[in-house]
């Protein structure tokens, strides 16, 4: 049995900031089953289902790191998205949470990516989305601050998900 120390010293070793489009975030992929997913992160702190469009998706929380994970039933609930709201979180190697909308819109362009910007009404504030379908990720806003990223793998084509090659340990 794994004492609790040795457990969160192993989650510590775990990279929970670097994304990885098209890939994951660190060494957890895209087309991980959830048993590969709890062996990277451990269990999840909270779990729902939901059923959308016909379709049942499974997502994990983690609290202490602000990353949710999302499995679909269409997938065979492999990891299909993620989403990560924590402060340290960088996508290459730039540290990208805090930065204003005009910030990440200056890297999208410098790195040839197009983009949608979306305003979305909440109930109580307004939220902005970033939308970029060559990371098939979302950016998302809230006062003009990053607060959080939703990305997932990518597609060949409309029908065929372009899961990320296993890389060598």
């Amino acid at each position: 049995m794994v004492d609790k120390k040795q457990a969160t010293y192993k989650k510590q070793m775990v990279d929970i900031s670097s994304i990885k489009i098209g890939y994951g975030l660190g060494e957890l992929m895209f087309g991980a089953v959830r048993e590969e997913c709890r062996q990277y992160l451990g269990d999840p702190d909270e779990e729902d289902t939901e059923i959308f469009d016909g379709e049942e998706y499974v997502h994990w929380y983690y609290d202490q790191w602000n990353i949710e994970l999302c499995f679909e039933s269409s997938e065979n609930y492999r990891l299909g998205t993620i989403i990560l709201e924590h402060p340290n979180a960088l996508l290459g190697e730039e540290h990208i949470m805090g930065k204003s909308i005009k910030y990440i819109e200056n890297y999208l362009i410098k790195n040839n990516y197009s983009y949608a910007i979306e305003m979305e009404e909440m109930s109580d504030d307004n939220m902005v989305l970033i939308d970029v379908d060559d990371m098939e990720c979302t950016f998302m806003f809230r006062e003009n601050v990053l607060e959080g990223i939703q990305w997932s793998y990518l597609w060949v084509d409309d029908d065929t998900p372009q899961w990320p090659e296993r890389r060598m340990q």
